[in-house]
């Protein structure tokens, strides 16, 4: 049970309705955990949307998945291997992630995700950094950096507000092909 109430649409102010349309967020516990502050819900997302437009989807999802499973983040990973799946993210890349295992992927993905690591455990190298740069302009290395501290900051925040997640048991770290299925559809 959420230690902060999920708000039904009737709760939230009239003007922020357009944010919980299926085309929009939807009906996800942790924007009904946020619409208690709707100002902030909105800014925070419009922020997040200039960070996922810097990255590319498919990008995005590796970097929260990775965050997500760095953090032992159950919440976020759950959500995003639903999210990721109609982003390019395919289900054994989802495992690879899972394991810790980030050999299945091509040089800029690899590095990208050592980097996601890296910057969620505080311990960038100039080796890591280096790499990121050979593959990635300063624009998107900047986007990077404040997406994975933004994951890392909601992993927590979650974990704070004990946040259940939606769509029965917990998909797994390393997702089963039925498994998902029968969850995500």
């Amino acid at each position: 049970m959420s230690r902060l109430p999920l708000l039904e649409l009737d709760d939230i102010p009239e003007e922020y309705h357009h944010l919980f349309t299926d085309d929009y967020l939807g009906d996800r516990h942790i924007f009904r955990v946020w619409a208690h502050n709707p100002e902030v819900l909105q800014a925070t997302l419009e922020y997040l949307d200039t960070l996922y437009d810097q990255l590319g989807d498919r990008r995005k999802e590796l970097v929260i998945l990775t965050v997500a499973r760095a953090r032992d983040a159950r919440y976020e990973w759950h959500q995003h291997v639903d999210i990721a799946r109609d982003k390019g993210v395919t289900l054994q890349e989802m495992r690879a992630i899972g394991g810790d295992d980030f050999s299945m992927f091509d040089d800029a993905e690899y590095v990208l995700l050592q980097y996601a690591r890296a910057v969620e455990s505080g311990t960038v190298t100039d080796q890591i950094h280096d790499a990121l740069t050979r593959e990635y302009s300063p624009a998107e290395i900047v986007a990077l950096g404040l997406l994975v501290d933004f994951y890392v900051g909601l992993c927590n925040y979650i974990a704070a507000v004990d946040l259940p997640f939606e769509g029965g048991e917990f998909v797994g770290w390393i997702p089963e092909e039925q498994a998902v299925s029968e969850l995500f559809g």
